[in-house]
């Protein structure tokens, strides 16, 4: 792949990690960078991944960078012995920040013919670090929810339960010393996890696709100093239960449901994030942009810090007005909103100074809000619809102690809280309708927003963000380069898809400028993303669904699940599909050729790059009537137009 192809596709020329197939017995996994997994039999998911990770004082997970020393194939088993290095931000050295902290690592393999795994960990840190967790973390698949799981703790009891359907906001089992679960019917699997208190709690949390066991119990002090120089161990046995199970049903590949009916009223409203910067004199572009995709509102955010100055009142005016779009209103972290102190005053500012400049909220919330903000914010904005919830992640929404009295709760969704590899980032999308079932059940009669969600963290909830120059895929950084890349593009899609299945009432997307938005800074002009490209379509519908693909084997119960992501919606002239490519590799639809007068356009890295090299053309290459079988290249979007089917 050249440089210029992985910048279309991940909007930078950082390097794809290795990969090592390994095998034990009947066990496969892969070695991807650090983190090895998924570890399968038979074609069964038994454990999601493994990896050795060290989770710094502000919760960020820097990489381990390994190079393989010795691997050898011992029949059906294998040895692997690698050694790296985890690079630790300065801030964490204990005194005096310092540049080149570290810790280095050894890390021993073995596969065992029989199906065993055997993983032993050497970790010694160059500094005295402050640190919350470095271990092992275990990961199941999300598909285990509601699998039998029998967990050994540490003082020798044995707990008989479930792993849940409901996402819970703590970790269900802790002082866990082995994991034995069902990963298919009547077959089981066990971990055992020696030498440290594990628990075991619910990725899905933090859209991730897995549950995970990790080292270092949450009751125990953080952070806490790792000493230099003082290396220690930590192993990981896994290992099946009795023989594995038949082979699984090989996944088939999908068709668009021909003919395409949808009758039923869209509940998803489609919003686009403004930053407090956009409201100071809007440049004439903005405006026109905004004038071309009618979103139906705007999301303006203010954090705590943001100056009152900061907006300006007549520019978010020229911002609606331009959109035709109407406005909502986030604020965040004002404590004792309601009370009759300084919040109160610096709200009832805000509120004069968008009515002198002729803005009237139409959703307003207070995050977190609660029965007394909610009244406060009724009497100032009463034409509003009031909102709680967090600014942040699921997890927060689903530890919130604050809330009643909203009309409407949200959260934001971000795939790199936990890790940023590709793989897990688009598996992670298959966790947002979790999150909703259990927000609906824990608060319910409240319509339910999403966003602006996107790749990188706007903010954390758990201290500061890494540093990042946009270059690099790093966990919760502000910055992911794949915002700039078809991936990006393909990711947002998949997004919108979940949040439409899940009947989410309003989804916002990121804003077209500031730190990772959907235009940027090169040179001296303003560059447009692929997501852009996306929304530029979606964005002007009148109404959204999702679009459930099918099995192109009716006597399959298989597909390729999650592979590629679906939506459609009627734009004033015609229904439209979009669909995205969720993988690294190409794809083939079946089925599109249901309607004689449907046409198709692609959004690739070859289309994608034509435009680059030459603006006045369209970023979609038009293709045509649809063919029998549509080829999805990687990450790549295509969109189907259907001229003569009316709005149902």
């Amino acid at each position: 792949m050249s440089t210029r192809e992985r910048l279309a596709l991940y909007g930078c020329d950082e390097p794809l990690p290795p990969r090592l197939s390994l095998r034990a017995g009947p066990l496969s996994l892969e070695l991807v960078g650090g983190r090895f997994g998924p570890v399968r039999v038979h074609g069964h998911e038994v454990w999601h991944g493994l990896a050795f990770l060290f989770r710094d004082a502000a919760w960020g997970t820097p990489e381990p960078v390994f190079e393989v020393l010795d691997h050898q194939i011992e029949g059906a088993g294998f040895a692997l012995n690698l050694r790296g290095r985890m690079a630790c931000d300065p801030q964490d050295v204990v005194g005096a920040p310092e540049a080149g902290a570290g810790i280095w690592l050894d890390l021993q393999v073995r596969g065992d013919p029989d199906g065993g795994l055997r993983f032993q960990a050497q970790a010694t840190p160059s500094h005295d670090l402050w640190s919350n967790r470095c271990g092992w973390v275990l990961l199941h698949p999300m598909s285990a929810a509601g699998c039998a799981v029998q967990v050994q703790h540490v003082d020798g009891r044995t707990s008989l339960s479930t792993l849940p359907h409901e996402v819970p906001a703590w970790p269900p089992f802790t002082a866990v010393r082995a994991v034995r679960h069902e990963y298919a019917p009547g077959h089981w699997a066990q971990a055992q996890l020696p030498g440290e208190d594990y628990e075991l709690e619910d990725q899905r949390n933090n859209a991730d696709a897995s549950f995970k066991t990790y080292s270092r119990s949450n009751a125990m002090p953080r952070p806490y100093v790792l000493r230099q120089g003082q290396t220690w161990t930590r192993e990981v046995h896994l290992f099946l239960l009795g023989p594995p199970p038949g082979m699984a049903p090989h996944a088939v590949p999908l068709r668009l449901p021909w003919p395409l009916t949808q009758k039923a009223t869209s509940v998803t409203r489609l919003g686009l994030a403004i930053t407090p910067d956009m409201t100071r004199a809007p440049a004439a572009w903005v405006l026109a942009v905004l004038a071309q995709w009618r979103p139906a509102f705007l999301h303006l955010t203010l954090w705590p810090n943001t100056p009152d100055e900061a907006v300006d009142g007549s520019g978010v005016h020229r911002l609606l007005q331009a959109a035709g779009a109407s406005l909502r209103l986030d604020l965040c972290g004002r404590e004792g909103l309601g009370d009759g102190g300084t919040p109160d005053a610096d709200c009832r500012a805000l509120a004069e100074q968008l009515a002198l400049a002729g803005v009237v909220p139409m959703s307003v919330a207070a995050l977190p809000c609660g029965v007394q903000t909610a009244c406060f914010l009724r009497s100032l904005f009463p034409a509003a619809a009031i909102g709680g919830g967090t600014p942040h992640f699921f997890a927060q929404l689903n530890r919130l102690e604050v809330s009643g009295g909203e009309d409407f709760m949200g959260f934001t969704v971000c795939p790199t809280v936990h890790g940023a590899d590709d793989d897990s980032v688009m598996q992670g999308l298959q966790s947002l309708s979790s999150m909703l079932e259990t927000a609906r059940r824990r608060h319910p009669g409240r319509d339910w927003h999403l966003g602006p969600s996107g790749l990188s963290a706007r903010a954390s909830p758990l201290g500061r963000q890494p540093h990042s120059d946009g270059q690099k895929r790093m966990a919760l950084a502000a910055r992911d380069p794949r915002s700039r890349g078809l991936f990006g593009a393909a990711w947002l899609l998949g997004h919108l898809a979940e949040a439409a299945r899940a009947r989410a009432q309003a989804v916002s997307f990121p804003p077209m400028l500031g730190e990772d938005g959907l235009w940027w800074h090169t040179g001296d002009t303003w560059q447009m993303t692929p997501s852009a490209a996306l929304l530029q379509v979606c964005l002007q519908w009148r109404n959204l669904h999702s679009v459930n693909l099918q099995a192109t084997d009716e006597r399959s119960t298989v597909a390729q699940g999650g592979a590629v992501a679906a939506v459609a919606g009627h734009n004033g002239l015609c229904w439209q599909i979009v669909l995205a490519n969720l993988g690294a590799q190409a794809k083939t639809l079946g089925g599109a050729q249901g309607e004689a007068s449907a046409k198709w356009a692609c959004l690739d890295a070859e289309s994608w790059l034509q435009f680059l090299d030459a603006h006045t053309c369209s970023p979609w290459r038009e293709s045509g009537d649809c063919p029998a079988h549509l080829v999805l290249p990687p990450y790549g979007l295509v969109r189907i137009d259907l001229p003569f089917l009316p709005e149902g």
